[in-house]
């Protein structure tokens, strides 16, 4: 009995040496698992971190052999020669226009004035409450000039002085004139101190279809290095 007893003992110790052995393993086994798992994991974050720190070519842009349109709002055309008009919060009348001209000189394309039926005071004070009025009523002036066939475009520079925190009111008459589904839109403007924030909102939300491009503000003086200021502007549109 006692040889008996030591016999299955003996077996007992076995069986327990050969399951610890068996929860090691398994231990091991899923320690490993958990290894490869994770490193794939982190593999995959770093391809996608990798992807996202490329250039999306999609969201660069060619004027090279494009059918480009500048259109601009200015009261250029309304302050008699010699008068430094004042317009909202852009002091000089005058530099939109001025900037239209040197984009089309730089990239080609038709220039285009989107002119008002009505015509607003030279006046800082009586323009500006004018304006006001108009952004208070969600205004909608009515123009005098019109894009003869918008379609042929592909490319869209819009143009304007900031008035009121945000583009002339008129600007968004032209806007909602056409159908800009698929073209590019770029915005500009000049302005004292005011950003062009408001505006490339305003631009999203009234022709969502549209592809906006990032705009460019220009202060209200043209001073300084503006024209480098366009040119770096235009090569960052096209990733040069």
């Amino acid at each position: 009995e006692i040889l008996i007893g030591l016999v299955g003992s003996e077996m007992c110790i076995r069986d327990r040496k050969t399951f610890i052995k068996f929860i090691l393993s398994a231990c091991m086994l899923s320690l490993l698992l958990s290894i490869f798992a994770f490193c794939s994991k982190n593999e995959e974050i770093e391809t996608d971190n990798s992807n996202n720190n490329t250039t999306n070519t999609e969201d660069t842009i060619s004027f090279d052999d494009k059918e480009i349109l500048i259109a601009y709002f200015s009261r250029a055309n309304y302050v008699p020669e010699g008068t430094d008009g004042v317009s909202g919060a852009t002091n000089k009348a005058g530099n939109t226009q001025t900037v239209a001209y040197y984009i089309e000189q730089q990239i080609g394309g038709d220039i285009f004035e989107i002119i008002p039926e009505r015509n607003y005071p030279v006046s800082h004070s009586d323009c500006s409450a004018i304006a006001q009025q108009e952004v208070k009523d969600n205004a909608r002036p009515a123009l005098a000039s019109h894009v003869e066939n918008m379609k042929k475009y592909s490319i869209v520079f819009v143009g304007f002085p900031i008035w009121v925190y945000r583009e002339p009111m008129a600007v968004l008459t032209f806007l909602e004139e056409y159908d800009f589904k698929g073209k590019t839109v770029i915005p500009f403007c000049t302005s004292m101190a005011v950003g062009i924030e408001q505006s490339m909102d305003d631009f999203r939300n009234t022709i969502p279809d549209a592809n906006i491009k990032q705009g460019l503000r220009l202060g209200y003086t043209l001073s300084g290095d503006w024209k480098v200021e366009i040119d770096n502007w235009l090569n960052e549109l096209e990733d040069k």
